[in-house]
């Protein structure tokens, strides 16, 4: 029969995984010494805890002395590089476990949008936090500890040989049949690992879902059907756990039969031999503890394959991950831009997310320096497509975009960043107070900036009438401020960015007249520095705008400002009516 331990797939990935330890060749040559002193004190206690009984028996109390402060010695040592050891293998499992985190963090802040459209996030926070602890502790734990259990296994070797061949042999004969009972059932808990790994992540994103979205959950009454969903799968991943921990069960309880009928073959054998005087009473006392090593090592050894293969559909998960999960590389521009004037170029651009229904097709606009430029259609149309595209979110399929004729492809992503700011629907705000959420778009600006920002976005006066001003927390997700009041705050972070170019993706389609007539005057005042381009819903909202370009169906189908399209382009004319039979509608049903 023949055996394969790995793939050539398993072992890239576990030369792979051993960079990781490379990286502390400091502590792990420490360890490494804490261990070969370990196991040196290991062969020669033995001897001593042989040679004190073997003085009681000869009744020679004198003689035991020194065996016994040899013993004592040695056992403080050996606690001493336990501690030791453990220090050292905590702070490398920990730090092994931080630099996967690292990388598999900083991968998926690199994945496309296109990802994230396409997976939960249940999936990429189990990768992150379970499999990461998995792959330290098979490092730190399975691959070091095996090249340890080698090293012993020669040493205590020799040593058991050397005592007596008969005895050894008995030992090492119980080899082969624990590494086929591990590498039979290793097999098994692999594949029981890689199901494991995909309840698991259905776990994580129903509860992580069910937290994060609580307050719909409330408002809409599914708190029992939530419970049941979380209950259902919680139990499945209880299930499954149970089962693998099984399968590694059974392995061991199989391997345990087999060292315990060695265990007592030495014992009854070894007896033997003392008792027709082949073999000195203190030799075997001392091979009874080598036997317990010795065969200890060969247990590890012949369960490094089941070790491993439990940590191998981590190991997978983790490397896809880092490796971008099969998405195509986005290539980032290396060009550097400064102090732009905010230009604005689509030159026949076309885009479908799925490269089979086009959501754009041959757009061309030509959008001034501050200006206010409006975008307009139904739903569906391909506004928020040109946003998405702008933002460098996705590529285009064809065509280009510039920003002061410069492609977008070519310009470094800190620098469009910095220089392109969006408010949303509904703005992201973290929980952290309304200063931090400032601070991120320019973590150097003052306290005096930062006023001045909020005091252009209208919000100045709403955040000094709260008790902590500007050190109020804004909940998660800005859940203690209105849509209003959000999207304000929204606006004073574009501003403390500097960003030339800020793009407003349906800013007033839900807000009160207060909070529309604010936002209204926070645009105005930035078109005077600033290119500034909205999608709007509301037409009311756009119609001072300098030019607004009608989107049908991903074709530009109208442009020009609102005088000249409301009595020349049907699709604008039908739009703008439909909202002021709406408004009228309303205010019938207000009377």
């Amino acid at each position: 029969m023949k055996i394969k331990f790995f793939k050539q797939e398993d072992i890239k990935l576990l030369k792979r995984a051993l960079k990781y330890v490379f990286s502390y060749k400091t502590k792990f040559i420490l360890a490494f010494v804490c261990i070969l002193g370990s196991i040196g004190i290991g062969i020669v206690q033995p001897l001593f805890w042989g040679g004190i009984l073997d003085s009681f028996f000869k009744k020679s109390i004198d003689s035991a002395i020194p065996n016994i402060v040899y013993t004592l010695i040695f056992g403080i040592l050996a606690s001493i590089l336990s501690y030791l050891q453990s220090y050292v293998f905590s702070s490398l499992n920990q730090n092994i476990i931080f630099d996967l985190k690292r990388d598999m963090y900083k991968a998926i802040l690199d994945l496309p949008v296109k990802a994230y459209d396409e997976l939960n996030n249940g999936e990429l926070m189990s990768r992150l936090h379970g499999d990461s602890g998995e792959v330290a502790n098979a490092i730190t734990g399975t691959l070091i500890n095996s090249v340890v259990d080698v090293i012993r296994l020669i040493a205590v070797g020799i040593t058991v040989f050397t005592i007596s061949v008969k005895l050894a042999l008995i030992v090492v004969i119980t080899f082969p049949i624990t590494f086929l009972i591990f590498n039979k059932y290793g097999k098994k808990i692999r594949a029981g690992n890689k199901n494991l790994s995909q309840v698991n992540d259905k776990y994580y994103s129903e509860s992580g879902q069910t937290i994060w979205g609580i307050r719909e959950v409330k408002s809409l009454g599914i708190k029992k059907y939530k419970f049941e969903a979380f209950i259902k799968v919680a139990n499945k991943l209880k299930e499954m756990i149970v089962a693998v921990i099984l399968l590694g069960a059974k392995s061991q309880a199989l391997s345990d039969i087999v060292n315990h009928l060695t265990s007592i073959a030495v014992v009854f054998v070894g007896g033997v031999f003392v008792v027709n005087g082949s073999l000195n009473i203190k030799y075997f006392i001392a091979f009874n503890s080598y036997s317990g090593q010795f065969s200890g090592s060969l247990l590890s050894i012949s369960k490094f394959n089941l070790n491993l293969q439990q940590v191998m559909n981590s190991l997978e998960r983790i490397f896809f991950l880092i490796d971008g999960l099969s998405y195509s590389h986005e290539e980032i521009g290396e060009k550097s831009i400064h102090n732009i004037t905010g230009e604005i170029n689509f030159k026949n651009v076309s885009f479908s997310y799925d490269n089979q229904v086009s959501v754009l097709d041959d757009v061309t606009i030509n959008i001034p320096s501050k200006s206010r430029t409006a975008i307009v259609g139904s739903s569906g149309s391909g506004k928020t497509t040109i946003f998405n595209l702008l933002l460098r979110l996705y590529q285009p399929c064809n065509g280009n975009i510039f920003i002061d004729h410069t492609d977008l492809n070519e310009i470094k992503e800190e620098d469009l960043r910095r220089h392109v700011s969006v408010v949303r629907q509904e703005p992201v705000l973290f929980m952290i107070s309304i200063k931090e959420n400032l601070l991120l778009a320019n973590p150097d600006a003052t306290q005096q900036e930062i006023e001045n920002a909020c005091k252009k976005a209208y919000i100045h006066e709403y955040i000094e009438s709260m008790p902590n001003k500007y050190n109020s927390i804004v909940g998660e997700n800005g859940v203690n401020l209105s849509g209003g009041q959000k999207q304000r705050i929204a606006i004073a972070r574009a501003l403390l960015k500097k960003s030339k170019i800020i793009l407003f993706d349906e800013a007033t389609s839900s807000l009160d007249n207060e909070s529309q007539f604010y936002i209204k005057k926070a645009i105005d005042a930035l078109a005077e520095d600033c290119t500034v381009v909205l999608i709007a819903h509301r037409l009311s909202t756009i119609i001072e705008a300098d030019v607004i370009y009608v989107l049908e169906n991903g074709k530009i189908v109208g442009r020009g400002n609102h005088h000249s399209l409301i009595h020349t382009n049907k699709v604008y004319k039908h739009l703008y009516q439909a909202e002021v039979e709406l408004i009228n509608e309303n205010s019938r049903e207000v009377i």
